[in-house]
């Protein structure tokens, strides 16, 4: 029973060092295969025939090096779409968070079968924990929704924009419609 539990300590104290760096904000995402790419405050999209652009917080457009004029409702667009690629960071980065909670609920509720300790409670624990990691994805899905409306938006009334229509391409669907 001491193994089990010293095993258990060990592993609960090697996940909050592996996460203790996870909100540094130096972390690159990648959405949408590759087509979207957040690398700290800087949003990239990868388009058709090798076009790239980049944008920012407050709206501006540069595409294939260029900064593109934009109207006030394009830059509130382009600002809804950078804000949902940096919101799908965060909400992965809380979400592998909350998938290391399942990991280290898992190994108490098991040490909890195993030493006769309270497996009722422990199964609760388990299903709270599993629980949080679906409202963490979850909101995941609402950032692509935002990101997908803005892209549609700006696609039908930016013509630089249109080389990356395409990136999202989903309806999102696929995405729980019980969170």
């Amino acid at each position: 029973m001491m193994l089990i539990r010293n095993t258990a300590i060990a592993l609960v104290l090697a996940a909050g060092f592996a996460l203790g760096g996870c909100g540094n904000g130096f972390h690159t995402t990648t959405i949408a295969n590759g087509g979207i790419v957040v690398n700290g405050d800087e949003v990239t999209l990868h388009g058709t025939g090798g076009s790239e652009a980049t944008m920012d917080a407050a709206g501006k457009l540069e595409v294939d090096g260029r900064e593109v004029a934009v109207d006030a409702a394009q830059r509130q667009l382009l600002k809804q779409y950078y804000q949902g690629a940096l919101a799908v960071r965060e909400h992965g980065l809380a979400t592998g968070r909350a998938g290391a909670g399942v990991a280290v609920q898992s190994l108490k509720n098991a040490a909890a079968h195993v030493t006769g300790g309270d497996s009722e409670q422990a199964d609760a624990g388990l299903d709270d924990a599993t629980q949080r990691v679906n409202r963490e994805a979850s909101k995941i899905c609402v950032d692509i929704q935002q990101i997908r409306l803005a892209q549609d938006r700006l696609a039908g009334s930016l013509p630089a924009f249109k080389p990356f229509a395409g990136i999202i391409d989903d309806d999102g669907s696929d995405c729980s419609k019980d969170s």
